[in-house]
């Protein structure tokens, strides 16, 4: 009863802190997440053997940063170019509601407009855009701290295995955290470059849609589609619902909105379903329920991030758990199947012998 008692405090403690420190945390994230990429991109360039032999570490960083930071910087040019568009769209927008709800009113004898107010208190667009503003706005602001973030976990890369190797005085220990780390490190990188792919095919597609729809600002949309397919299960729902609606308001008719559902909506049910477990295997050994039950926790802690970081931050507390005896419950019950090894076993064993031959071969 103690030990619960103390558990659950704890957990009370943690999410306290979380929550107070978003400010500060949010914005190392951020940077954790460019990091991985930065690095899953350098070891796929570095299997071209001149860029392996002849271009040292950080200059490999510097290449693959500078990259990442041009797109980054070019698509939120893009997207606050796409934002000023859609702000002078919407009193056409407006006018052709009022229109529909004309429309529904005499035939259906219903006040479309009338349901939303009273659902959501008032109605007016610019209460849509201004949230898309202030957080585009709060990134931006973010962004030189992102900046330092990054580059001093690129520096702090190149000492860090020193460190680690002094911090424990057998072998054993210190194998036994190495495997740990790697096991994390390839889950959660392997899942964010994934991610990052099926996000950006999804985008290009729906963007190419939306495109021959002629849906305005398919730009922004499918940026919006991007960003919101990280967030597992109901994140590609919102994406395709956005693009649906705005078609619905730009035409003053229901048709285009359902042409933009079933053309988005295909894309979203076939790299869902298809492309994106085919890249991804079973490297997510993470049940159904606990993925809608962290959803709702991180995205109450953290907000959008949250939702975005909770499938990956379940991924590494199961590999945690899984490890020691005394939590090895927790990982079977928050695993899809109970099999909380997945092969990792054999997988270590593997990287251990290539590390002895690449050690006897030097």
């Amino acid at each position: 009863m103690i030990k619960t008692t103390h558990t659950v405090i704890l957990l009370i403690a943690i999410v306290y802190i979380l929550v107070v420190t978003k400010a500060l945390l949010l914005p190392f994230v951020v940077a954790l997440l460019i990091w991985y990429l930065v690095k899953d991109i350098r070891d796929w360039l570095a299997q071209n053997r001149f860029i392996r032999d002849y271009l040292p570490l950080w200059l490999q960083n510097t290449l693959v940063f500078a990259i990442i930071f041009g797109v980054l910087t070019f698509v939120s040019r893009l997207l606050a170019i796409s934002l000023e568009n859609f702000g002078t769209t919407i009193p056409t927008y407006e006018d052709n509601l009022v229109a529909m709800n004309a429309f529904i009113k005499e035939r259906f004898d219903f006040d479309l407009v009338s349901y939303i107010q009273n659902f959501s208190g008032s109605f007016d667009f610019t209460q849509i855009v201004e949230p898309i503003v202030n957080s585009l706005s709060q990134l931006l602001s973010d962004g030189f701290m992102i900046v330092l973030y990054v580059i001093f976990l690129m520096l702090e890369e190149s000492t860090f295995s020193i460190k680690h190797r002094l911090l424990f005085k057998d072998d054993e220990s210190y194998q036994e955290t190495v495997d740990l780390m790697r096991d994390i490190d390839v889950s959660f990188g392997s899942y964010i470059s994934i991610k990052t792919f099926t996000s950006f095919v999804t985008g290009l597609l729906s963007y190419i849609v939306l495109l021959m729809l002629d849906v305005d600002i398919p730009l922004l949309w499918a940026i919006i589609i991007f960003l919101l397919n990280y967030i597992p299960s109901i994140g590609s729902l919102i994406a395709t619902t956005f693009p649906a609606i705005i078609a619905v308001l730009q035409a003053g008719e229901f048709l285009p909105g359902l042409w933009v559902l079933i053309g988005v909506g295909l894309i979203q049910v076939v790299v869902g379903n298809f492309l994106e477990p085919r890249l991804m295997g079973n490297s997510l050994n993470i049940s159904p329920l606990v993925v809608i039950l962290s959803l709702i926790a991180w995205g109450a802690i953290w907000g959008v991030l949250g939702m975005v970081l909770s499938v990956p931050i379940m991924v590494m507390l199961i590999i945690v758990c899984a490890r020691f005896e005394s939590t090895r419950n927790i990982a079977i019950i928050l695993s899809e199947n109970g099999q909380i090894d997945n092969g990792r076993k054999e997988k270590r064993l593997e990287r251990r012998q290539q590390s002895a031959d690449q050690v006897q071969a030097d």
